[in-house]
């Protein structure tokens, strides 16, 4: 009995997974990389303002510098596969809420929720680039995500670098129940 319930939770987590792995189709790829690459750039030029981390203003300038590269090569991706180029992203609404609380914080408050909103975007992004690389339906902008996938890792490893040594303590130590 638990070898069946074993195989029925591996086999949902599979399916669970191969789910999230579809990429999107190519016009929705690419609505979304330039989505992200713009939050990921109008988020970093407000780091650079707002942060009182020398590391995390530090991070909010490679975040404009190299959003602003991985535009221009999905946008030349984009020509070379001879599609019509998109029109300008809007930031969706979730991503809109984060860059306003993010304007009403200061100092390490401000640095806190950059981090971890740069965590949580970089980790999407990342799904979204691998998932169109191994399998997106147009040659040309799959290696355009194949490429971005290093860049995107690499942030997300300098975003969680960002984290305080105590707070990286708690994130990764059990949560204390209360006693009655």
């Amino acid at each position: 009995m638990l070898r069946i319930i074993a195989l029925a939770s591996v086999a949902s987590l599979t399916f669970a997974t191969a789910a999230v792995a579809q990429p999107l189709p190519t016009p929705d790829f690419i609505k979304a990389a330039a989505q992200t690459d713009d939050f990921e750039r109008t988020e970093g030029r407000l780091a650079e303002k707002m942060s009182a981390s020398a590391q995390v203003r530090s991070f909010g300038e490679e975040m404009v510098s190299a959003h602003t590269k991985t535009t221009a090569a999905l946008k030349a991706a984009i020509a070379k596969a001879g599609l019509a180029p998109p029109a300008p992203p809007l930031l969706s609404a979730e991503q809109q809420q984060d860059l306003a609380t993010l304007k009403t914080l200061h100092g390490a408050a401000f640095d806190k929720a950059y981090v971890e909103q740069q965590i949580q975007a970089h980790q999407t992004a990342l799904g979204v680039m691998q998932a169109y690389a191994s399998s997106g339906d147009n040659s040309i902008i799959r290696k355009a995500a194949s490429d971005t996938v290093p860049i995107v890792q690499n942030h997300l490893a300098m975003a969680q670098r960002c984290i305080s040594p105590a707070e990286r303590r708690d994130a990764e130590r059990p949560s204390r129940r209360a006693r009655p």
